[in-house]
């Protein structure tokens, strides 16, 4: 008979994350939510353990782990899902991101458990676009050039993942979209608005993975007896930014207005838009950051090391992800 997983996700009242600790359930293990103190767990399935440790005081997270141990048994997985993907300081990218991920591999050593498999959710940021002339989709093995705060943060973050002695593994999802999603999903209401932008003059090839193949992968790599590797993740398809728009009209509103706004009238928005959510305190979806990598050209990625290692095989092209997507936000009031 097999032994009830015991595993650990963090962020797991985020997007990502939620999807990540229904998936734990889903399988009948023991689950661990680790969230901060003020983080609101009431959506979180009824079976979940929450912990509330955060990652800034090494002796409590030290704690919570012996804690764990004790209540549930030997710890065999972790994901470490948490992090910032825009804000408002933009010291947070590499104090959440990275300092913070130093400070739990640090309190994993010390406090004395043995875990079967850490992964780390990355970004493909932390490697950054490809080449925007060759068009060469971006593997693994390529030599990280991140250019955005972002990207340099989990990159950062990555290091410390690779020079820990834990057994690890590193997802480097695209972009990832889904139910409760709040970022592409700001382009469907747009659409659904009337308005339906793509940016600059030459096609931009993006590629998606939809939130449940993003946590079939995690879950693969956490499996796995393979470690030490980093593992790109989408639907396996590349997508130019016009076939978004296009797919994104006929879906939600075919009548929408399509547009052509240059990057240099993108770049005065996002710089508008973060310099007027400032006195507000809020993180606008549309930044300097967020500037850079809409303008990249290439965002092909190579996933064929994670096919043949973890034999990952998606199970949503963006028209079947973008249709589930817009059902849930339609059944929830959003569109």
């Amino acid at each position: 008979m097999n032994k009830e997983k015991n595993i650990i996700i963090t962020g797991a009242t985020g997007f990502i994350g939620s999807f990540l600790t229904e998936m734990g359930v889903e399988k009948g293990w023991k689950v661990t939510a680790w969230v901060r103190e003020t983080s609101h767990t009431e959506n979180l399935p009824s079976e979940v353990n929450v912990v509330r440790a955060g990652f800034t005081d090494k002796q409590k997270m030290i704690e919570a782990l012996q804690s764990i141990e004790r209540q549930c048994g030997p710890i065999d997985y972790i994901i470490h899902n948490a992090g910032v993907t825009k804000t408002i300081n933009h010291k947070d990218f590499d104090r959440v991101n990275a300092e913070n991920t130093a400070r739990f591999i640090e309190a994993i050593h010390e406090s004395g458990i043995s875990i079967l498999k850490f992964v780390l959710m990355s970004s493909l940021a932390a490697l950054g676009p490809g080449n925007p002339k060759t068009l060469e989709p971006l593997h693994p093995d390529d030599i990280p050039k991140p250019d955005t705060l972002y990207g340099k943060s989990k990159l950062k973050a990555e290091k410390i993942i690779r020079q820990s002695s834990l057994p690890w593994n590193i997802m480097r999802p695209t972009g990832v979209y889904g139910p409760r999603e709040t970022d592409y999903y700001l382009m469907l209401r747009t659409v659904k608005k009337g308005l339906a932008p793509v940016t600059g003059c030459k096609p931009h090839f993006l590629s998606f993975v939809y939130v449940k193949d993003l946590v079939k992968a995690v879950f693969l790599a956490l499996e796995t007896p393979i470690s030490q590797q980093i593992f790109h993740v989408t639907d396996g398809n590349t997508y130019t930014d016009r076939e978004y728009r296009d797919l994104c009209c006929k879906m939600i509103n075919s009548k929408a207005l399509k547009v052509t706004v240059p990057h240099w009238g993108l770049k005065a928005v996002s710089f508008i838009s973060e310099i007027s959510a400032r006195p507000f305190k809020i993180s606008p979806t549309l930044n300097k950051d967020k500037y850079l990598t809409m303008r990249a050209i290439n965002w092909k990625s190579d996933i064929s090391k994670t096919i043949n290692m973890l034999h990952y095989s998606p199970e949503y092209n963006l028209h079947r992800g973008l249709e589930e997507s817009i059902q849930w936000y339609k059944n929830e009031g959003w569109l």
